[in-house]
């Protein structure tokens, strides 16, 4: 069974090269049309391109499930991402009687890796 990809005929390729694929869109020339090899050679990349993307894939979902779910994946790799939930979830807790200092020391933690100082947590609380 061959994977499904596009084959469009056409001229609009670089100087010298009969072909090309990128993904499972495959272009050749058109005097190209009936060359047998040529059609294998750029069906193998679109197989080599699945199957690049289907390591890719495992590998996305080995990290984020070992980084405990999407959650925890964009908490461990996008700091901004990670300062906006802390300091979202440190403005409920002082709605329910944290004091802001403490909370703007807690924001400051090195378990955070945010680089806040005093102020800057203050602020990001504050606004």
């Amino acid at each position: 069974m061959k994977l499904p990809h596009l084959v469009i005929y056409t001229d609009r390729l670089p100087v010298g090269v009969a072909g090309a694929a990128n993904g499972p869109l495959v272009r050749i020339r058109p005097a190209y049309r009936h060359d047998a090899g040529l059609h294998a050679h750029e069906y193998r990349h679109v197989l080599q391109w699945c199957q690049a993307s289907a390591i890719a894939a495992l590998l996305l979902v080995v990290i984020v499930l070992a980084c405990g779910g999407l959650q925890g994946t964009l908490l461990a790799l996008w700091p901004r991402y990670r300062q906006w939930c802390e300091v979202q979830a440190y403005k409920e807790q002082v709605r329910h009687g944290l004091r802001l200092d403490d909370a703007a020391r807690h924001l400051m933690s090195s378990r955070y890796q945010l680089g806040l100082q005093y102020n800057d947590a203050r602020r990001l609380l504050s606004a």
